[in-house]
């Protein structure tokens, strides 16, 4: 179903092949996992299976892929659709409407499903992906687990034999996350072939599928597993972030998603949040940030109370990483996106030494990985030497040794007298990270771990 033969890749203006003699074949019924560290080519690779390479991504391209017997570098984008469906990396780049039952209707629409089909075909594809609940919302309101969920949907509407998901995983919390590879296993069954791009191997390895491991573009055999750095114990001092008594809710219409929710981050301690996909995670930093505003409570920034009026005060002394890095992007080259916090040029490529993006200062910063970008947006925020860090899922698109770079460097802002919260589904973050690990449901926040 898919095949690729002696495939190889450079993108303009690069020296290096982003691939580099790839061979592999997945037959229908089969699961194979595409894995390896951040930047080794994985996206580029969905890219040409697709046939967005060489359709819309421009390159000097050999070798071939085969989609249903049929190269996807001789027929149109639309045509490959008709055999492969894909998820891309980042779900807000694959979203056409607002509202959900819209969103999996455009492509039934598209391929010209019959009318009195599509309605049966969005339910089913809700049921799959366990998101009935959510038909009627509008696209804007999910979380990005919820939105991942939904993107999968869309695509097993159109019920193509060949499905390629790039890091599928990243956003879900650990029941959404069991139920999705249950499902992969279930759809292999009936004769789907199926691509997962994953940096978790060990997750996917489970359900019993053979794997190709990349490596600068090039297939090898996979490492052996490294231990993930461990922080060191708390030194809590004076408050950097206390919530009392928030109540939210986004519309009349919707049961409130906080109820009286405090919380309380101190310097020297490194606090993770976890919760449930639309728990409130991501809505609680941007409060915390004064970009949403709470209905009743009372919100304190490193010592700022949090309103309109304050926010310019509250961007000078906290920094907020979002889980989206495209949307904190910019200028026109990595250096410049960290320097453009007014540090100096040292601490500036200090920064990038330690999220491992030396040698890149020069390179665009939409020209990286995924993985890449999220570690740029991270030196970005400590180069503004803030007293206060709010990040979004930072394990998504790293592999362990990216990870472990991450995790040493937040871990020396915390023991310089930082105040680090953190929102993760990720265990290895939770394990390494949490002086306190604590679990937003239902509006209230549970104590799962105190400090260390």
């Amino acid at each position: 179903m898919i095949r690729a033969d002696r495939l190889s890749f450079r993108y303009p203006n690069q020296s290096i092949e982003a691939l580099s003699d790839i061979h592999f074949s997945v037959r229908q019924g089969e699961i194979l996992l595409i894995s390896g560290p951040t930047g080794c080519g994985k996206s580029t690779l969905a890219m040409a299976l697709c046939g967005a390479i060489p359709h819309l991504i421009a390159g000097e391209l050999s070798g071939s892929v085969m989609i249903n017997e049929i190269s996807s570098f001789d027929r149109p984008v639309h045509e490959t659709a008709r055999d492969l469906g894909m998820l891309l990396q980042d779900v807000t780049d694959q979203a056409f409407t607002d509202r959900v039952s819209d969103e999996i209707a455009f492509g039934l629409e598209n391929f010209c499903i019959p009318q009195d089909q599509i309605e049966r075909r969005i339910s089913d594809a809700l049921e799959l992906v366990s998101a009935c609940h959510l038909q009627l919302r509008s696209l804007s309101t999910l979380s990005s687990g919820e939105r991942q969920r939904i993107m999968l949907a869309a695509l097993l509407a159109l019920d193509q034999p060949a499905l390629v998901l790039d890091e599928p995983l990243a956003y879900l919390d650990t029941h959404s996350r069991h139920r999705l590879l249950d499902l992969l296993c279930r759809l292999a069954k009936r004769g789907k072939a199926i691509l997962v791009f994953e940096h978790r191997r060990d997750i996917v390895l489970c359900t019993g599928c053979s794997e190709l491991y990349l490596d600068h573009g090039r297939p090898t055999d996979p490492p052996a597993p490294r231990p993930i750095f461990q922080i060191h114990p708390s030194s809590a001092g004076a408050p950097r972030l206390i919530l009392e008594d928030v109540t939210f809710r986004w519309d009349a219409d919707t049961p409130p998603l906080f109820s009286k929710l405090s919380l309380l981050v101190r310097a020297g301690e490194s606090t993770v949040l976890k919760g449930e996909n639309g728990s409130g995670k991501t809505t609680l930093l941007l409060m915390a940030m004064g970009l949403i505003r709470p209905d009743k409570g009372r919100i304190l920034t490193c010592g700022i109370e949090v309103n309109p009026r304050s926010r310019a005060e509250v961007l000078k002394k906290a920094a907020l990483v979002l889980q989206h890095p495209d949307h904190q992007l910019f200028l026109p080259t990595v250096l410049e996106e960290v320097c453009m916090q007014g540090i100096g040029a040292d601490s500036c490529a200090a920064e990038l030494e330690n999220m491992g993006l030396k040698g890149l200062q020069q390179r665009h910063p939409r020209s990286l990985s995924m993985g890449q970008k999220r570690r740029l947006t991270i030196a970005s925020a400590l180069a503004k030497r803030p007293e206060l860090i709010l990040l979004d899922e930072p394990s998504v698109g790293q592999d362990d040794h990216s990870l472990s770079l991450i995790l040493k460097r937040l871990d020396q802002f915390v023991q310089d007298g930082g105040a680090l919260l953190v929102t993760t589904h990720d265990e290895r973050v939770s394990r390494a990270l949490g002086h306190q690990i604590l679990q937003l449901s239902h509006g209230n926040i549970l104590i799962e771990r105190q400090s260390m």
